[in-house]
């Protein structure tokens, strides 16, 4: 929604920085205009309220006031009730802000992406501390989500088919993961890992277990790739130092 030179929007938080002596660069993911990049002026002030507003995990409105590429916060509020996200939960929020930072080029809408991270958010809330360490429901929150990611980037080729054939994936065949091209039968790059057909026809129907999660990270890692380059995700490393 527009209003003379301000523009409001609905979103999360990704990341904020200090910028200057009393305001912060904030990263967002909004439903209107995709990822974009603001200024809190004043922020960092002891008296200012939005400090506490402009929190990841929070769903806020903001208005946004200037012409350019870089906006400032004007106002921003609370319009719904936050993810509390604990433990692994809240490292695999921190590695969603990342990913959607590191490989969504900025203002450029994507709804659907968005209210898929909500999603995510949303399980990752629900999902409960087991032993301190990252269990099914939260590893398939993020694969669903990497999988929406490569998808609205257009850098997942359709992996129901044998990138050959186009035919559909037989469940009794092995398949390799090719990030150019797709799946193809194991039988031409035997020098290549490969997993059941089975594997990556539950994976697509989203019918989680071992198999099918670990089937998941193998074709997003490799998928993910050139979007990431060679430097790491610090986010990644919270699940390594556990």
């Amino acid at each position: 929604m527009r209003g003379g030179n301000s523009v409001w929007v609905n979103g999360f938080v990704l990341h904020r920085r200090p910028y200057q002596e009393t305001s912060f660069l904030v990263d967002m993911f909004t439903h209107e205009l995709g990822k974009i990049r603001c200024v809190a002026r004043g922020m960092r002030s002891a008296k200012s309220d939005r400090k506490s507003v402009l929190q990841p995990f929070q769903s806020v409105t903001c208005e946004l006031s200037g012409n350019g590429e870089l906006k400032s916060v004007k106002s921003a509020e609370i319009n719904a009730k936050g993810y509390n996200l604990q433990h692994t939960a809240l490292f695999c929020g921190m590695y969603l802000n990342e990913l959607i930072n590191r490989c969504l080029p900025a203002n450029i809408p994507c709804p659907d992406l968005f209210d898929q991270y909500q999603r995510a958010l949303s399980h990752l809330h629900a999902s409960l501390e087991i032993n301190g360490t990252l269990h099914a429901a939260q590893e398939a929150a993020l694969r669903v989500f990497e999988l929406s990611l490569l998808n609205e980037l257009g850098f997942l080729p359709d992996i129901s088919v044998d990138a050959h054939s186009q035919e559909a994936l037989f469940a009794t065949m092995d398949y390799v993961f090719i990030a150019e091209e797709g799946m193809l039968l194991k039988q031409w790059y035997p020098h290549l890992r490969a997993v059941p057909g089975q594997w990556v026809i539950n994976m697509l129907n989203e019918e989680w277990d071992p198999n099918s999660l670990k089937t998941a990270k193998w074709i997003t890692r490799q998928a993910l790739q050139p979007l990431l380059g060679n430097k790491p995700l610090k986010s990644r490393e919270l699940f390594v130092s556990k």
